[in-house]
């Protein structure tokens, strides 16, 4: 009961730790939170914009400068925009962008308000243009993402364990694997996707039509290129720590006696090594996967996907208050996947210990 009053302990100050860091952007202003600047038509005076906007006052009626409650200038200049007579509203830039720990605290109690109330923030849609609540878009997301992110984390668990266990066998094939691991383990995500990405519009050239969908059209999303960069990048660390596993399994004494016995290598392997590896396996699912879900959202960024990832790094799809929203679900998302692994580590993985009498 204490280790997991101290696992939900961890999980908390986790959530709250990523919810605080993306807000970390509302601490620089460049513009007065409170201040906005209004042009109006010669029928409309400064005094009916103090009516319209409530807690505001003049500071300049020439200029049409007004101080507005403190971190309100945006949603007071939509406001003013929308009041009939008004020909123009702006916030007041500053001289110099600043670091505003004030401004900072009051987004992020605003954010916790919303969420109380059920008001998780909105996004605006590239395509019609519109406000819609995050509470809506994320299961569209998710589900978007997950088409994609969970085959392609299957293969490559598949694929990191066959690989490693053709590398024990073949030794050729050991040193061709292990040169490739090393290319791949220096090549960033993006520049993976781009060669995926230019694959793609050379086949379509050289087959004379159309072969693979590059970037999102409409609803179409595309399928092969975040599947093939999910896959392909955690296999590269999962093979790493699978083949220095069966590397330290293949010099323990019962391999060594197998062997003599009669048995084959490969026969060592299945029945022996691979099920005495599977510790290691689950101790490194992890991290591979939190860098599927890195490879995810670069993936989606550069295919302009709207999934969970794209929606981070795109500007296109940020909203004020919605961006916390997402990281909170991406990290429900890895920590379910944590959750799931240790699970089957308790299920799985059979500890024996020593007790002194």
């Amino acid at each position: 009961m204490k280790a997991m009053g101290r696992w939900l302990l961890l999980g908390a100050i986790t959530l709250i730790g990523i919810f605080l860091l993306s807000n970390i952007r509302q601490m620089f202003l460049s513009v007065q939170p409170d201040q906005l600047r209004v042009t109006v038509s010669a029928g409309t005076n400064l005094s009916k914009m103090i009516e319209v906007l409530p807690g505001s006052q003049a500071i300049d009626e020439k200029s049409g400068l007004l101080r507005v409650p403190y971190g309100k200038a945006w949603e007071y200049q939509g406001t003013a925009m929308a009041t009939r007579g008004v020909l123009r509203a702006t916030t007041v830039p500053l001289d110099a962008p600043v670091i505003s720990w004030r401004y900072y605290g009051y987004s992020v109690k605003e954010q916790v308000k919303g969420y109380l109330h059920g008001d998780f923030g909105t996004y605006r849609d590239p395509y019609t243009r519109k406000e819609v609540a995050i509470a809506h878009g994320i299961p569209q997301m998710l589900l978007k993402t997950c088409k994609y992110f969970v085959p392609g984390l299957l293969l490559a668990i598949v694929l990191s364990i066959l690989a490693a266990m053709w590398a024990a066998l073949f030794r050729r094939a050991g040193n061709l694997l292990d040169g490739l691991q090393a290319l791949l383990v220096g090549v960033p995500d993006f520049f993976l996707i781009v060669l995926i990405q230019l694959g793609a519009v050379y086949a379509t050239k050289l087959l004379g039509h159309y072969v693979l969908l590059v970037v999102q059209v409409g609803n179409r999303t595309p399928f092969l290129i975040p599947f093939l960069t999910i896959a392909l990048i955690p296999s590269v660390t999962i093979y790493g720590t699978l083949r220095l596993a069966i590397l330290r399994e293949m010099g323990q004494d019962y391999v060594v006696t197998a062997l003599a016995k009669g048995l084959t290598r490969g026969e060592v392997l299945i029945k022996h090594v691979l099920r005495n590896v599977m510790e290691d396996v689950l101790a490194i699912l992890p991290k591979a996967t939190t860098l599927a879900l890195a490879s995810m959202a670069v993936a989606e960024a550069i295919c302009g996907i709207t999934g969970l990832g794209g929606f981070i790094v795109s500007p296109l799809y940020q909203g004020i208050s919605s961006m916390s929203s997402i990281c909170v679900t991406l990290g429900l998302i890895t920590m379910a996947f944590h959750i799931l692994y240790a699970l089957l580590r308790k299920q799985f993985i059979v500890r024996t210990e020593v007790t002194e009498s």
